[in-house]
């Protein structure tokens, strides 16, 4: 019983309670009775159906006050109500949906239309619970990024009081820098599912009022949300689990890595009409290190790349970082990334690297990003990190 639909029913008239009952429970559903308005009231709070069937003239409270009182009560106030009644007039209509009513039957009622609107909006409301759902996770996921964000600020004053480390100090401030850079990717990330979900519940709202709402149109819809949502929340968490620090070195594919990051940032650079490529041998290369450290190298050399074309657009005709894993000379493995942004000054590129030192105005950049990429590749990971100027761009190296 507890994975039936529950319908409450409401109607003076014992007959009609029974017809409706029989007709309810020969398909699957689970009835509650009720004869009056102050009834039905208390068998909703009590009950908790899914959805009420109410009549409008009965002793006592009508129908147009227990459904005001039902939508007044925070307990009832989301269970759909539809208005069954022998009044046809318009004005009577209008009442119903003024008070609460999202449908209207008029008697003698056909068992197919009943039994196809009570589907119909229990579908939309098992979907409004659904979006519900979902926002209280999003919210959750949000608070996870605020705890995280203070759990870094406190590890900062933490290591600082500690250690009084210089070096610790520059790794909390990179860490920052990219959660701040997150923040702002998630937010683009999330913009076109919001609109598409808001679209979405238009179109039913539009598709009910003109009678085109159908099975199969809400079938459509409720898929082009839910994938919408499901989107959203992988977003989510791919963000958190990026920002998680690995505790230890362990074994990791070079290919999957590199495609993680790409897959999540590249509308980030499609938005500033930058195309990130990323190109490889087919090859699976499986490497000992630090998986989202490594991440987050990649990402710091691909967003240094994006702010150089960005500085240099109006000297260079095409925008594009290539992410490429190649086989090298001496057996091992590298990872180039190349960008068409002008390449870097003869007389700068020997500090690149350097801490604090950056090309870029001071509100754009702390001159952090660089060092930190090099210090995990060559003091955490072993590997090696360089840099040289290209035909129209500048080329870093990753040799492994």
């Amino acid at each position: 019983m507890e994975n039936k639909r529950c319908v409450l029913v409401v109607d003076d008239q014992p007959m009609n309670v029974r017809l409706l009952a029989t007709q309810l429970e020969a398909v699957g559903y689970e009835v509650v009775k009720a004869y009056d308005g102050q009834e039905a009231i208390e068998f909703a709070g009590k009950h908790m159906p899914d959805i009420v069937l109410l009549d409008i003239m009965m002793p006592g409270i009508d129908g147009y006050e227990t459904c005001r009182r039902m939508k007044a009560d925070p307990v009832t106030a989301s269970i759909p109500v539809i208005f069954i009644s022998a009044l046809t007039d318009i004005n009577e209509k209008v009442n119903a949906f003024k008070c609460g009513g999202v449908d209207y039957i008029c008697k003698p009622f056909q068992r197919e239309e009943v039994l196809s609107r009570v589907d119909t909006h229990l579908k939309l409301y098992s979907l409004q619970r659904s979006l519900a759902e979902q926002n209280i996770y999003l919210e959750e996921a949000k608070k996870d990024l605020l705890i995280l964000n203070r759990r870094l600020k406190e590890r900062v004053e933490e290591e600082v009081s500690k250690r009084q480390s210089g070096e610790q100090m520059l790794v909390q401030q990179s860490k920052m820098a990219a959660m701040g850079e997150m923040l702002s990717m998630i937010a683009h990330q999330w913009k076109q599912p919001l609109n598409a979900i808001s679209s979405t519940a238009q179109d039913l709202e539009d598709a009910y009022i003109h009678n085109e709402l159908d099975k199969a149109y809400l079938h459509t819809s409720v898929a082009a949300i839910t994938n919408q949502t499901d989107f959203m929340l992988r977003t989510a968490d791919d963000f958190r689990n990026f920002l998680r620090p690995s505790k230890e070195k362990t074994l990791f594919s070079i290919k999957e890595a590199i495609e993680q990051v790409v897959l999540m940032f590249s509308p980030y650079f499609v938005k500033s009409d930058i195309s990130l490529n990323f190109n490889h041998t087919g090859d699976d290369f499986g490497v000992t290190g630090y998986p989202n450290e490594f991440k987050q190298v990649i990402l710091n050399l691909i967003s240094n790349a994006r702010d150089a074309i960005l500085s240099h657009r109006d000297k260079q005709s095409t925008n594009i970082i290539d992410i490429n894993v190649i086989k090298a000379k001496d057996g091992g493995m590298a990872v180039t990334i190349r960008d068409t942004g002008g390449g870097i000054p003869e007389d700068l590129i020997g500090r690149i690297f350097d801490p604090y030192f950056t090309t870029k105005d001071s509100d754009k950049g702390t001159g952090i990003g660089l060092y930190m990429s090099r210090t995990i590749i060559e003091a955490n990971m072993g590997w090696r990190l360089t840099v040289s100027n290209i035909e129209g761009g500048a080329e870093f190296r990753i040799d492994i």
